[in-house]
């Protein structure tokens, strides 16, 4: 690779990177060694960093899904952004293919692994000691009862501009509610972000959090799956 490509590739990873992290990276500092997730990118981060960077250079993700392969360092990174700016026949660009709608599609994945995450991502987060704040959007009885551990309780109707005034800016904020029935995950992430912060919404919430056997913590299980689902739930805040 000429220096001219290699910078002209570092920049544009660079680029991937601030967009994927909200923060500058200084690539030209970090060995290539580097691990991606030492960077902060976990495995949803790193699929949305790898579809802006096809979507930039035009390539059909779709026909040639099968030929690539996800980075695990920077140098990966660095030879995926070089590989499409060397033309390596392997992975081509196809004008054809890659319609509005193609594109549309992708913009629509790319943001759901933006703005979401799972509770396995969420539980390594923890695990890894990522800057993460876990916010119950579910009224207080219901927070009190059964809460992913380690989560603040801050409900939904609550948040206003002065109750948030006091959270740093600097984690990212998973927001969650009981699960798929129920949207205060949803208000609390749209609040958050109305408010300025970083938030992701925890997909499957309390419900999925405990199917994946993660801890809960709480005086009783405040909701259940099944017939019996009632007023007992946080869902209306």
């Amino acid at each position: 690779m000429t220096t001219a490509l290699h910078d002209t590739v570092r920049d544009k990873v660079a680029g991937y990177l601030e967009a994927a992290l909200g923060r500058p990276v200084d690539v030209a500092a970090v060995p290539e060694s580097t691990a991606l997730s030492e960077l902060g990118l976990d495995s949803l981060l790193t699929i949305s960093v790898i579809v802006s960077l096809l979507d930039d250079a035009g390539v059909d993700m779709f026909e040639h899904s099968d030929s690539l392969v996800t980075p695990s360092t920077l140098a990966d990174l660095h030879a995926l952004a070089a590989r499409f700016h060397q033309g390596d026949d392997t992975v081509t660009t196809s004008t054809a293919t890659t319609t509005d709608e193609l594109r549309d599609q992708q913009a629509h994945y790319s943001a759901k692994l933006a703005y979401e995450m799972d509770s396995f991502d969420l539980a390594q987060a923890l695990e890894d000691g990522q800057d993460v704040v876990v916010v119950d959007g579910r009224s207080a009885a219901a927070y009190e009862a059964e809460h992913i551990r380690g989560a603040v309780s801050i409900p939904h109707r609550s948040m206003s501009a002065d109750s948030l005034a006091d959270l740093s800016r600097e984690p990212l904020y998973v927001a969650y509610c009981d699960g798929i029935g129920c949207n205060a995950s949803t208000k609390a992430a749209l609040k958050l972000s109305t408010a300025g912060f970083r938030v992701r919404e925890l997909i499957g919430g309390l419900d999925w959090w405990k199917r994946d056997g993660h801890p809960t913590e709480g005086s009783s299980v405040a909701c259940r799956v099944d017939a019996s689902h009632s007023s007992t739930c946080g869902c209306e805040g």
